[in-house]
């Protein structure tokens, strides 16, 4: 069984207090209706009275535990609702580590391509680029670190990846400039 299908505390106590309000409507019923015209017609409205008051003090007891049902799902309520706030703010702070890494992997990504425009644009400044590659390279190194230790692994890996292709990117430009150079 759920919690959900399982009745609780505040739902059991409600139940009892509504059939013992039943059963005392009912013996209300049936001493008014008695004709108190023999001795045992009032025999049995005086049993019907003994009866409800008994019925009486079993709804004070079912009120008091409802009262109390009531009082602990406002106190379970109250928690769950402390903790739900307290996920919240651990949710809302966990947005702003990926954010901020994402914000730094978009950086990486905007200097990935302006390295890919001027190396478009011909052989000019290659030791230049190749300082801004190992630039990227390290920076995409210092994200995946800060990733892993956020354990942020899919951000990690993909740190990773844009450092090997911009290594590999490296490596071909410098066999490119030491071709062109020979």
């Amino acid at each position: 069984m759920t919690k959900a299908s399982t009745p609780s505390d505040l739902s059991e106590a409600a139940l009892a207090l509504d059939r013992e309000l039943r059963r005392f409507e009912d013996l209300a019923d049936q001493a008014a209706r008695l004709k108190l015209t023999t001795e045992r017609s009032v025999e049995r409205a005086t049993e019907a009275l003994t009866r409800a008051a008994e019925s009486q003090d079993r709804i004070q007891a079912h009120v008091q535990q409802l009262v109390a049902a009531v009082g602990s799902a406002r106190q379970k309520q109250e928690a769950d609702a402390a903790a739900l706030m307290a996920r919240a703010e651990q949710i809302a702070a966990r947005r702003k580590e990926f954010a901020d890494v994402l914000q730094r992997m978009a950086a990486l990504g905007q200097m990935a391509k302006e390295v890919q425009d001027a190396l478009k644009a011909g052989p000019d400044g290659i030791d230049d680029l190749q300082s801004r590659m190992q630039k990227i390279a390290d920076e995409a190194a210092d994200i995946a670190l800060t990733a892993r230790q956020k354990e942020m692994e899919e951000v990690a890996r993909q740190a990773d990846g844009l450092r090997q292709q911009i290594l590999a990117a490296k490596n071909k430009v410098a066999l490119l400039a030491g071709k062109a150079r020979a």
